[in-house]
């Protein structure tokens, strides 16, 4: 009887293990990204990429530079025109080795992130450039 006791311990071990396994997955996920194009366009670009159709639901404020692609339950990925800050000379020679001429920043829950991750690759088809974390080694990065 210990014996089968024992057992179940080491079952239910392996699947709280498991679990917090997936659990650090979705911590690693930034919720702030960069969105970097080598191409000048806008979000009215960006709102262009999807149909009606695709089932989201969108909001522009383009004298904002602002989209905002609703998304289920309530989440949404925002996007918003952005400018390399002067001092910033690491994001700055990131796009330039890239050859950016457009960047914006991109915000969503990190819990979301398998939903956003359609959302960015749909504008990337859509309308090229690449996505990557707003951090410092630009990771992770959608091309």
């Amino acid at each position: 009887m210990k014996l089968s006791e024992k057992k179940g311990t080491e079952q239910s071990k392996k699947k709280s293990v498991g679990k917090a396994k997936k659990a650090s997955e979705v911590i690693k996920v930034p919720g702030d990204w960069l969105y970097m194009t080598p191409q000048e366009i806008g979000v009215r670009q960006i709102y262009e990429a999807f149909g009606e159709q695709d089932g989201y639901e969108l909001e522009i404020w383009e004298d904002a530079g602002v989209l905002e692609i609703g998304m289920s339950d309530g989440a949404s990925v925002d996007i918003e025109t952005a400018q390399i800050h002067p001092k910033d000379e690491v994001t700055a020679s990131f796009a330039a080795e890239h050859q950016v001429k457009t960047v914006f920043l991109v915000t969503f829950k990190p819990e979301t992130y398998e939903e956003a991750k359609k959302v960015m690759r749909r504008i990337m088809d859509k309308t090229g450039g690449f996505f990557c974390g707003d951090t410092e080694d630009f990771t992770p990065m959608l091309a």
